[in-house]
């Protein structure tokens, strides 16, 4: 205070000696009054507070020696009154920084530049380093020898009021350009500025930074100890450690017997923990940590804890809800409860033939149902469900065995076509059964024909294995598409193509059939021809009866007489009409038989030839009777040879 009345009235005495009123304007007259009003404000209000608590104990003080009754003042009177002399001091100081030389004084250096401000604790005491740089004019450091510094340190609140008187610390080396306090509370807040002075001028200072001195490194917790287990829980208990200072929280370390590790906080600091969802049966290393803001402590002593064993009971009431050819829907009842946690569900199962075993895992235990894929028609399969805990498996349920609903069988294997005939064509289809019947199979159906043309279709007995067939054209691709079915029908066919070679075909002329009766009322096609124009071996005449959804067979009959004209055919079927061909062939060129004297000649059966698909009108017999003399297209794409009425 006497150093702000002797600035003020130096500055006076100065302004009123000028003659010419400079010195301090208003504006500066008006600051200074009003931080006066403000001390003379927190004089008053203390003054009052010391009398009216000195009042208030008149009475005592009478009867004592003393003259005194202040050690009967309300608990916080002394806190008061050193707050309300704080506010004054602070006031006091400020308005001291903000007065400005008189007129005349040499002006006041630049400020320190870049001030940091940095604390450290270590073990019970806090410090506090301050460094800056020169301050500059005109771009430069400032080089005076005169040049000095002071460092201003006043404690303050969490709330940034000062609650003690400033320090300073004056440093007259101008080359040194940091200073450190030491022997500081942890915990505790501080406002510091760097001022700098130069020869007797005022000084200008930096911008106050207000700052925390780090908490105390706590050492570990101690007496860590077990208070409880059970197969997936353990309950820790601990003491706080000897040095804490205020702790931000307790961090868990845990690690099980196979090396996984597991970090848990406990936030806020309490000095109990329970580990839960841990695995039954199973060893565990625990240590555990303190924090305050400063940094952890070290860990306390490893402490070795084993949960309890735990195996579940069996699930209850496995059932099948529904089921497909290639699929079944399980569904279950949790265990009994016991003291443990169930992570989930296994269900294994098999086939009636027990070679392979399977294995579905639910992914946790809410989910009480599974649907098992990628099973076999027609197939029974047996189920087992189990609960499932972090180490073990428990007792199994009680079997369920479902067989799965049939399917159409799967397509005929290897099947294979080779010539059995040369000559007509005829070929031999051979396969295996399919692998999956799915039950019972009831025949093999073919159908197969001239490709892109007409299809005759053939059953075939589920016990035979290969199939002849009829005549075929020469020199056509034919189609062969074998079909395995059961009861629920046909399943995916297995498919051939096969192609009979080209050959030159002798034509006998003026083919004609009559039908003729015998004497035990047998019917014969009596066939007559003409010389054909070149010479052969012999003859072949293929015959059927007409359908117009060709279902029946050719059949063959041959002269080996050259000089044949004609051949009488008995038939069983005499109220039905015939189709006729007549081919001429040599024995000159014998191919590659089957069965032996099988030819492949020049004069076979003409094309096409007689097979399921077709025939060409010539070398055919005449179609006496209602039929008429033109050729007409049957079922099958061809054209009818001759008809015996």
């Amino acid at each position: 205070m006497r150093e702000l009345i002797s600035i003020l009235v130096l500055c006076l005495l100065f302004t009123f000696s000028n003659g010419q009123g400079r010195g301090w304007p208003a504006d500066k007259f008006s600051n200074v009054e009003r931080h006066l009003d403000n001390i003379q404000m927190y004089v008053r209000s203390l003054q009052d507070i010391v009398y009216q608590e000195r009042m208030k104990y008149q009475p005592f003080a009478q009867n004592t020696t003393s003259g005194g009754a202040m050690n009967m003042a309300y608990t916080s009177f002394i806190n008061d009154v050193e707050s309300r002399l704080a506010k004054m001091e602070f006031a006091t100081s400020e308005l001291v920084k903000k007065m400005t030389t008189c007129p005349g004084d040499p002006q006041p250096p630049p400020p320190p530049n870049n001030v940091v401000v940095e604390s450290v604790t270590v073990g019970n005491s806090s410090s506090i380093v301050v460094k800056w740089d020169r301050p500059t004019m005109g771009g430069s450091p400032v080089v005076d020898e005169n040049l000095q510094y002071k460092v201003y340190f006043v404690p303050i609140d969490e709330f940034g009021k000062q609650t003690a008187g400033e320090v300073v610390f004056s440093i007259c080396d101008a080359s040194q350009t940091s200073a450190s306090i030491t022997d500081l509370y942890p915990r505790s807040f501080y406002k510091i500025w760097v001022g700098a002075v130069l020869c007797t001028a005022a000084e200008s200072n930096s911008n106050p930074k207000s700052m925390k001195t780090p908490d105390v490194v706590p050492t570990a917790p101690i007496n860590v100890r077990v208070e409880g287990t059970k197969p997936n829980a353990i309950a820790l208990r601990w003491d706080a450690p000897a040095i804490m200072g205020v702790l931000t929280n307790y961090t868990i370390y845990v690690t099980d017997e196979s090396g996984t590790p597991m970090v848990l906080a406990v936030d806020p600091p309490v000095n109990n923990y329970v580990l839960y969802d841990l695995v039954e049966g199973t060893r565990y290393n625990i240590m555990v940590s303190a924090f305050s803001d400063n940094g952890e402590s070290p860990k306390s002593m490893p402490l070795e804890v084993m949960t309890d064993s735990y195996i579940p009971g069996p699930p209850l009431n496995l059932r099948v809800v529904k089921s497909n050819k290639t699929a079944v829907h399980l569904a279950w009842d949790p265990p009994t409860p016991g003291p443990g946690i169930i992570r989930g569900y296994n269900i294994n199962y098999t086939d009636s033939r027990y070679i392979d075993f399977y294995e579905f895992k639910t992914p946790d235990s809410s989910i009480n149902e599974a649907i098992i894929t990628d099973l076999y028609p027609a197939t029974t399969y047996y189920f087992r469900a189990f609960a499932r805990t972090g180490k073990s498996v428990g007792a199994g349920s009680a079997v369920v065995m479902q067989t799965t609903k049939s399917d159409v069988p799967s397509d005929p294997r290897q099947l294979m076509i080779n010539f059995i005939r040369y000559e007509p064509p005829q070929v031999r289809l051979t396969w295996l059964p399919p692998r999956n019947t799915y039950g019972r199979l009831n025949n093999y159906t073919l159908h197969w024909g001239v490709r892109n043309g007409a299809v005759r279709k053939e059953t075939i007995l589920p016990i035979l294995l290969q199939w002849d067939s009829d005549f075929l054209d020469d020199d056509t691709t034919h189609e062969f598409k074998l079909f395995a079915a059961n009861d629920l029908g046909f399943g995916p066919a297995a498919i051939k193509e096969f192609s009979t070679p080209k050959r030159d075909t002798i034509v006998p002329p003026n083919v004609k059939v009559d039908r003729r009766k015998g004497m035990d009322n047998t019917t014969k096609l009596h066939v007559t021809w003409d010389p054909p124009s070149q010479p052969v071996d012999g003859y072949r005449i293929l015959y059927r009866k007409f359908e117009w959804v060709y279902s029946g067979r050719w059949q063959l009959k041959e002269i080996p007489d050259p000089l044949a004209r004609s051949a009488d055919i008995a038939v069983k079927e005499h109220n039905f009409s015939y189709i006729v061909v007549v081919r001429g062939y040599k024995n000159r060129n014998r191919g590659p038989g089957m069965g032996g004297g099988l030819t492949m000649t020049s004069g076979g059966i003409g094309g096409p030839s007689p097979g399921n698909m077709g025939m060409s009108p010539g070398g055919l017999g005449a179609m006496p009777g209602s039929m008429g003399s033109n050729p007409f297209q049957n079922s099958a794409g061809g054209f009818p040879a001759n008809f015996s009425p």
